[in-house]
């Protein structure tokens, strides 16, 4: 029986917003009639509060684009705000130059608001770079944002509390950077339905305020809708910030696919009971441990919240944990899925990698299963084949009479050879193998012995890397020379980290004159 360690509770780092608060001011509206602006246009109509000085536009005060009317930017212009001012569009904006536009403060030191979309419907923002803002909010509108740059951004509380406020959005944010901003890039209330879709972003050195919420900080999703994370970067902001946290108050469907996490507080976060419904896939979660204290923090992956009879519907597949705090963390009633394999659904067969996550308090650990009810976690790769070594990274009821028990049985291996076999022919040894299953692997050494116990490298092959498919593998070797009458071979398997084990040995014969072909004798 080994030790147990008793951890912390680990806290969700999310907070509830409830609704935004505004700053209002009214200057230049249009006049809601259908009205087409154009940067010129604003400036003849706005009576000053839009001026030209030959190279730049400045806003000197809140221009309101009315429901029905459309302010649209489609040239390389510069574009900069006195202090406490911003656009507010109810109706539609549209940005999108041949390169860019630039928004800014006439003062960086003092910035402006930013923008505020009330109700906007088709708003397109392309190829926009925002810096020294606020905040961009989103009201009840969903735009599509792609190709914009946010930076040195999010200061003011009063107008939004992160780079982009989501208030009833399902805004598409596409191919976008998010750096230097001072807090979060996004945030939503706990309350609130928000169904975004963030694809392909790049989040870098964000929260210099060093406030104790995630990168992307969201609640519910709402029943009918789901929000989509996906192919994204992110990578180290401040000490106390995660990448992903939901703590919904209401239903949650979502999708957190194809993005790599490093070197942030924690990965992933998610808390809640059945109102949880989520894919948790093919992640990249390494190095998230800059805190350094394990009960705080440094989990790859947590899982909290639920109830004796209320538990999340969360799968966890394909994903990469590596040199985390903790590789998972199961708290209260959550109960994600890591891997059933007795089952007919295919899509939470497990694959998950875990590979040296440690910590000073529990080294070594893996998962974590500080709950009363029993994980699936069938099918993932543990970087090792020992039993014994599996075990010892795996917290349940082994270690806990009141935890539950964690099912880890039928685990990937690092390569699991098929067949390996070598037959001599027209003065060739030609070598063929075939994996069944890839986890980590790098490359195959192939090594040869005249006596069957001292081995010499003479070859290697990449590997394939990652992979449940057969695959096969094939070298031929020449350069022998009559060394021997038996010449043996094996394979050393060297997965990514540099680790590494042996195929069996296997030999053949080298003919006598006129011999064709001598099959392999395994030794």
């Amino acid at each position: 029986m080994k030790k147990m360690h008793m951890k912390k509770s680990l806290p969700i780092l999310i907070t509830l917003i409830f609704g935004f608060s505004s700053v209002s001011f009214a200057n230049f509206i249009s006049p809601g009639t259908g009205v087409r602006y154009d940067l010129s246009a604003l400036v003849a109509a706005s009576g000053g509060d839009v001026q030209f000085n030959g190279t730049e536009y400045l806003v000197q005060d809140t221009i309101t684009i009315s429901a029905n009317d459309t302010l649209e930017i489609t040239e390389n212009v510069t574009v900069k705000f006195s202090t406490t001012s911003f656009w507010e569009i109810k109706g539609v904006l549209i940005i999108n130059p041949h390169t860019n536009v630039l928004l800014t403060a006439q003062d960086i030191n003092n910035r402006f608001l930013g923008i505020k979309l009330d109700n906007s419907v088709g708003s397109i923002i392309k190829k926009m770079t925002m810096e020294y803002a606020n905040s961009l909010q989103l009201f009840d509108s969903s735009p599509l944002i792609d190709s914009c740059i946010f930076r040195n951004n999010s200061l003011n509380l009063n107008f939004g509390r992160s780079v982009i406020n989501l208030f009833r959005s399902k805004a598409i944010i596409s191919n976008s950077l998010f750096e230097n901003n001072y807090r979060i890039p996004f945030n939503g209330g706990g309350n609130i339905a928000n169904a975004p879709r963030i694809i392909g972003c790049t989040f870098s050195n964000n929260n210099a305020a060093n406030e104790n919420k995630p990168t992307i900080n969201l609640g519910q999703s709402g029943s009918n809708d789901t929000t989509f994370i996906l192919n994204n970067i992110f990578l180290q902001s401040a000490v106390r910030s995660g990448a992903i946290a939901f703590l919904p108050i209401g239903n949650l469907n979502t999708v957190i696919t194809g993005n790599t996490i490093l070197n942030n507080r924690y990965g992933i976060s998610l808390s809640g009971g059945s109102n949880v419904n989520a894919l948790i896939s093919y992640n990249h979660i390494e190095g998230n441990n800059i805190e350094g204290d394990p009960a705080l923090g440094g989990s790859g992956i947590a899982f909290s919240g639920g109830s004796a009879s209320s538990h999340q519907n969360t799968i966890v597949t394909g994903n990469l944990l590596k040199n985390n705090l903790w590789g998972i963390t199961i708290q209260n009633f959550a109960q994600p899925n890591l891997g059933n394999l007795s089952n007919a659904d295919t899509t939470d067969d497990g694959k998950n990698h875990f590979i040296n996550n440690t910590n000073i308090s529990r080294p070594g650990l893996d998962l974590f299963n500080k709950t009363p009810d029993d994980i699936f976690a069938q099918g993932n790769y543990w970087y090792s084949d020992d039993p014994i070594v599996i075990e010892s990274k795996i917290f349940h009821k082994i270690d806990s009479a009141g935890a539950g028990l964690v099912n880890y049985s039928d685990y990937l291996l690092p390569v699991s050879l098929l067949s390996f076999d070598a037959v001599y022919n027209n003065r060739k040894v030609n070598l063929r193998w075939q994996t069944t299953a890839e986890v980590n692997s790098s490359k195959f050494e192939i090594q040869r012995s005249l006596n069957g116990t001292d081995f010499t490298r003479i070859s290697s092959i990449n590997a394939i890397g990652n992979s449940q498919q057969i695959n096969n593998y094939a070298y031929a070797d020449e350069d022998f020379n009559n060394l021997s009458s038996s010449l043996y071979y094996r394979l050393k398997l060297i997965d990514a980290d540099l680790n590494f084990k042996y195929s069996k040995v296997v030999s053949v014969s080298l003919p006598n004159e006129g011999n064709k072909s001598i099959p392999y004798h395994s030794k």
